[in-house]
């Protein structure tokens, strides 16, 4: 098996971002068949509207800023901060936004998707939780 480069990112904040919506912009950093790490960068008051995915986990870090992470699952509910330093695991089948509910401070937050094969963005509503963006003008990354 053929080795794999090595990918070292200086400041995962100052990467080349494509737009996903207004206000919500995506950086692929590394990408192969088992894993997509990307950082997203978040305006005040925009995020990634409600969505999940069939077999794919969602692997969160914050970076910088606060960031709200609202889930609807089979064990639960609730709004999860997720601030520079904080982690959380989204499984497959659960209902999540992202939002970055500042007023002034933008927000960033690194993603692995895993397994990467297969991806899908599915959207759905949420049945206990507001939803914070109404919005559904977001661009999911396409995928071969």
């Amino acid at each position: 098996m053929a080795q794999k480069p090595v990918v070292a990112i200086d400041d995962i904040t100052r990467v080349d971002f494509q737009s996903r919506r207004p206000g919500c912009d995506k950086a692929v950093m590394h990408e192969d068949g088992a894993v997509q790490s990307s950082v997203f960068r978040v305006a005040p008051g925009s995020g990634v509207p409600r969505h999940l995915h069939s077999r794919v986990y969602d692997i969160f870090v914050g970076i910088k800023g606060a960031l709200e992470i609202r889930y609807e699952g089979q064990h639960g509910n609730g709004i999860f901060e997720l601030r520079p330093g904080a982690f959380c695991a989204m499984p497959p089948g659960v209902k999540h936004e992202v939002y970055n509910p500042s007023a002034s401070e933008e927000a960033y937050f690194f993603i692995v998707h895993a397994p990467h094969e297969g991806y899908d963005f599915v959207p759905v509503e949420f049945r206990h939780l507001q939803p914070a963006l109404e919005d559904s003008a977001y661009r999911p990354p396409s995928h071969p």
